[in-house]
C-alpha cells in the first residue's frame, strides 16, 4: 500500500491564451471558491502555486478579504509563496530572478507564511544555479516537473530536496463529468506511472491552468478506493517529511526525453527578448548602483523606493507564459509598455543622479560601473562642445532639450530652451572598475589603430574582410584566419511559439552578398555596411575595443521561416560555454544531430534540439558571442549559428513536426510572425579565458554614465569577485557577487 499525499492547487498564469484582466476575472471566481472552501472545512488546504502576484492580483479588487487570507496562512490551510510570479530560469537575470524570490518571500511573510518551496513545476527547464539561490533565502525544498527526464521522484539537487513531479502538475481528473469508475481508471494510470519512480509515499497534484477546484474531493477520492494507494489531502510539505532517501543530481534540467521543455520559446518573439535585455541591464546595473553609489559616496538621496517599484514592473514581464513569447498578442503589447514604463523609471533615475552630481563649470567625467578596468569608446551626448585635445568625433545630433532643463524641478523648458545636442564618441585609456574619474587629457588614447577601405576595418585587435563576397575574420592576437566565416541562411518553420517546426526536405536558403560600404571610418571607428538579400549588416571596429560589433536591420514580409546567422569555426562543435544566472555553464552537443531526419515527431515526443539559452553570450572554440536578447544559438556541425528571428503564427500548431502533441490552443497571433522593420545588436570576440567574456560582455552594454562634476576621482567599490548587484538600505551599500551565489548569497557590506 503506497501513501498518496494530494495536494489541492490551481496553476496561475497571470495572462496567457487571455489578457492579464481577463484572466484577473478569472482569478476572482476561482479563489472565491478556495477561498469559501476552506473557510467552510470543505477543503482542508489548499497550495496556491508557489507565488504571490497573483494573490496580489486578488487582492487589488478584493481587499476586504486580506484578514481572511491572514487567517487560512496562520492556519497553515492556505500556503503561499515563495516567488513573486512564476519565472523561467534562463531568460532572466540572476539578479531579476533574486528580487522575483526576495519579493515573494517579503508578501508571503505580510500574510504570515514562514515555511517555502521553490516551486518551479511549469518553467521550461532548471537552471544550475536555482538550488544555491534558493539556498540564500533559507529554502531547502523544491518542487519541478519539465526539464528532468527520465530521473526518480525524489532527488538531492545540490543540497535541495527535490520533488519530480513524474507525470506532471496537470491532473483534472477529478474536475470532470466522469463517472465515479472511470475517474478511479484514470488516475490509477496517472499514479501507477508515478509510483514507478517514487518510494512508498507519492505526491499526487489535483489541479490544473486556471482550474477551479473539484467539488466534493475527500468524498470523490473515498469513494474511487483504488487499489494499492491510500490517499490524504495535505500539502506538499506533509509529503517532503516523509522522504527519507534521495538521488543525487547536479547541473542543469533541459532533459525533454518524458516531458515537453519547449525550447521555442528562446526565440518566439525576439523583439520581447531584446526589450528585457535592455530594460534587464539599464535598472539592475546602471540605475541601481549608479543610485546606490551616488547615495553612500556623494550623500545624495536613497532612490531605493523607486528602483524597487521599477523591479516590480519588470518582474511582471518575467511570468513564465509572458517573457516566453507564447501568449496572445495583447498580452505582449502590454508587455512592451511594461517595458518602456520601467526604463523611463530607470532612465529618470539615472538622470537625477546626475543632475545632483553635476556642475556646469566642473570638467567631464565618466563613472565606469563595470566589474573591469576598460579602454575603448564612451559616448557622450551634450550640448556642450568638447575640447580638442578629447579627439571627440560626433555621430549624430538632434533638436531637444537638454537634462539641465528637463530635469530642473524649479524650471519648465520653454521654446528658447530648445536646441542642438550632439552625440560624440571619445576613446579613453585605463578607466578603473567601478570608479568616477575626471578626465583629462592623459586619459584620452591618441594612437589610431585603425585601417579601413571599401572591404576592409582593422585595428590591433581583428581585421574583418570581405574577399570575392565572402567574408574572413582575422584574429590579430594569434594570427588565426577564418575564411568564408559568416553564413546567413533563411528557412521554413512550420512551428509556432513553443517549438520549431522543421519542415522534411526543406533546404536553408543562402542569404547573398549585393555590395559592401565603407560607411564611416575616423580615429574613433570604422564602419562597413554590407547589404545583402536578406538584410542589412553593419560592422563596426572601434579603435581599442577587441570586439567586433554588428548591426543587423531588415523589414520582414515572410510568414512561417527562421532566419540565422552562423559563424563557421575550425572544427565541429561538441561543447559551448554560456553565461547562466550566475556564472557560465558547459554545454555538450552532437554536431551531426539533424532534426529533419526525425519528423514528424510521434504522438506525446518532442524532438531534441540542437539549440539552447544563453543570457549575454556563448564561447566555443575561442570564439564569443554577445548578445542584447538573441538568447537562442543552434549547433550545426561547425557553425554556431545565432537565431536572429523565429517567425510563426499560432501559439500552439497542432500539426508541429517537431512535436507530435499539441502545447497550448492553436490561437492564431499575427505579430507573432513578426513582420515589419526587425533589428539585432551583437558582438564578435576571440578568447579562451571565461573571465574576459564577463568583461567583454559589459563592454558591449555599455556600462558608462558620463556627468560634467566637480568631484574627484573616486574608487566607488573595491571588491575582487565579480558583482552583479548594488542595492542600498538603511545600513548602507550591500552588494552581492557571483562567488557569493555557491556561497548562497551571503550579503557583504561596504
Amino acid at each position: 500500500m503506497k501513501k498518496v499525499i494530494a495536494y489541492v492547487h490551481s496553476h496561475w498564469d497571470r495572462e496567457w491564451y487571455r489578457e492579464f484582466e481577463e484572466f484577473r476575472l478569472r482569478l476572482i471566481e476561482v479563489f472565491d471558491e478556495v477561498l469559501e472552501a476552506l473557510e467552510a472545512n470543505e477543503l482542508p488546504c489548499f497550495y496556491f502555486d508557489g507565488q504571490t502576484a497573483a494573490l496580489e492580483d486578488y487582492l487589488e479588487i478584493k481587499p476586504e478579504k486580506t484578514d481572511l487570507i491572514k487567517k487560512l496562512v496562520k492556519e497553515k490551510k492556505l500556503r503561499i509563496g515563495p516567488f513573486y510570479c512564476s519565472s523561467d530560469s534562463f531568460l532572466v537575470s540572476g539578479e531579476c530572478l533574486y528580487r522575483n524570490l526576495e519579493m515573494g518571500i517579503k508578501k508571503s511573510k505580510e500574510f504570515g507564511e514562514t515555511e517555502f518551496i521553490g516551486y518551479h513545476c511549469d518553467t521550461f527547464g532548471h537552471s544550475q544555479a536555482l538550488p544555491y539561490l534558493l539556498k540564500a533565502f533559507g529554502i531547502d525544498k523544491a518542487i519541478l516537473w519539465r526539464g528532468l527526464g527520465d530521473l526518480n521522484a525524489d532527488l538531492d539537487w545540490q543540497g535541495i530536496k527535490v520533488t519530480y513531479l513524474i507525470q506532471g502538475y496537470f491532473q483534472d481528473f477529478l474536475s470532470t463529468n466522469w463517472t465515479i469508475e472511470k475517474k478511479a481508471e484514470a488516475l490509477k494510470k496517472y499514479l501507477d506511472k508515478i509510483s514507478i519512480k517514487s518510494s512508498e509515499n507519492v505526491l499526487l497534484p489535483i489541479g490544473a491552468d486556471h482550474l477551479a477546484i473539484a467539488k466534493n474531493i475527500q468524498k470523490q477520492l473515498k469513494e474511487m478506493k483504488i487499489e494499492g494507494y491510500d490517499f490524504e489531502i495535505a500539502t506538499p510539505f506533509e509529503y517532503f517529511e516523509k522522504i527519507k532517501k534521495r538521488d543525487k543530481v547536479d547541473g542543469e534540467f533541459l532533459n525533454n526525453k518524458l516531458n515537453f521543455i519547449l525550447p521555442g520559446v528562446y526565440s518566439s518573439r525576439i523583439y520581447i527578448k531584446q526589450a528585457n535585455a535592455n530594460s534587464q541591464w539599464l535598472l539592475t546595473r546602471i540605475a541601481e548602483p549608479l543610485q546606490a553609489l551616488a547615495h553612500h559616496h556623494f550623500g545624495t538621496k536613497n532612490k531605493q523606493a523607486e528602483i524597487d517599484s521599477a523591479y516590480k514592473m519588470l518582474i511582471k514581464n518575467h511570468a513564465h507564459d509572458s517573457i516566453y513569447g507564447c501568449s496572445i498578442d495583447k498580452v505582449h503589447d502590454e508587455m512592451m509598455t511594461r517595458f518602456e514604463k520601467v526604463d523611463s523609471i530607470s532612465n529618470g533615475i539615472i538622470k537625477r543622479v546626475v543632475r545632483d552630481l553635476s556642475d556646469d563649470n566642473a570638467p567631464l567625467a565618466i563613472i565606469n560601473l563595470s566589474n573591469f578596468e576598460y579602454s575603448g569608446k564612451v559616448k557622450i551626448t551634450t550640448e556642450k562642445k568638447l575640447p580638442k585635445w578629447m579627439k571627440a568625433v560626433k555621430i549624430s545630433s538632434k533638436k531637444g532639450f537638454t537634462d539641465k532643463k528637463l530635469y530642473n524641478i524649479n524650471e519648465i523648458p520653454v521654446t528658447e530652451d530648445y536646441t542642438t545636442i550632439n552625440e560624440y564618441l571619445i576613446d579613453i585609456k585605463n578607466l578603473p572598475a567601478f570608479s568616477l574619474t575626471q578626465i583629462k587629457e592623459e586619459n584620452i588614447c591618441k594612437e589610431n589603430f585603425l585601417k579601413a577601405n571599401e572591404t576592409l576595418i582593422e585595428n590591433n585587435n581583428i581585421k574583418f574582410e570581405v574577399i570575392k563576397g565572402k567574408i574572413t575574420v582575422t584574429n590579430k592576437k594569434t594570427g588565426e584566419i577564418y575564411k568564408d566565416f559568416i553564413t546567413i541562411t533563411d528557412r521554413k518553420d512550420n512551428g509556432d511559439s513553443y517549438n520549431f517546426g522543421a519542415v522534411k526536405g526543406d533546404k536553408p536558403i543562402k542569404a547573398i552578398l549585393k555590395s559592401v560600404k565603407l560607411k564611416e571610418n575616423n580615429h574613433q571607428r570604422a564602419i562597413l555596411s554590407l547589404t545583402f538579400d536578406m538584410l542589412k549588416l553593419d560592422v563596426i571596429l572601434y579603435n581599442q575595443n577587441e570586439s567586433l560589433e554588428f548591426n543587423a536591420k531588415w523589414i520582414n514580409k515572410k510568414k512561417n521561416h527562421i532566419l540565422q546567422i552562423g559563424f563557421n569555426l575550425k572544427e565541429k562543435i561538441t561543447t559551448t560555454l554560456s553565461e547562466d544566472l550566475f556564472g557560465t555553464v558547459k554545454r555538450t552537443f552532437n554536431p551531426d544531430y539533424d532534426i529533419y531526419k526525425d519528423v514528424p515527431a510521434p504522438r506525446g515526443i518532442e524532438l531534441k534540439p540542437n539549440t539552447a539559452p544563453m543570457q549575454r553570450f556563448v564561447l566555443a572554440q575561442n570564439v564569443g558571442l554577445i548578445t542584447k536578447g538573441n538568447n537562442e544559438y543552434e549547433i550545426s556541425k561547425n557553425t554556431l549559428n545565432l537565431t536572429l528571428l523565429r517567425a510563426t503564427g499560432t501559439i500552439s500548431n497542432p500539426h508541429n513536426p517537431t512535436r507530435g502533441t499539441p502545447a497550448g490552443p492553436p490561437l492564431e497571433t499575427p505579430k507573432l510572425q513578426c513582420l515589419g522593420e526587425n533589428k539585432a545588436n551583437f558582438a564578435l570576440c576571440f578568447t579562451s579565458d571565461e573571465q574576459k567574456m564577463f568583461k567583454l560582455a559589459d563592454e558591449f552594454y555599455m556600462p558608462f554614465v558620463e556627468l560634467f562634476t566637480a568631484h574627484k576621482n573616486t574608487k566607488l567599490l573595491d571588491t575582487k569577485n565579480l558583482v552583479y548587484a548594488l542595492t542600498t538600505n538603511d545600513t548602507g551599500i550591500q552588494a552581492r557577487t557571483f562567488d557569493d551565489v555557491t556561497k548562497q548569497l551571503k550579503n557583504i557590506d561596504f
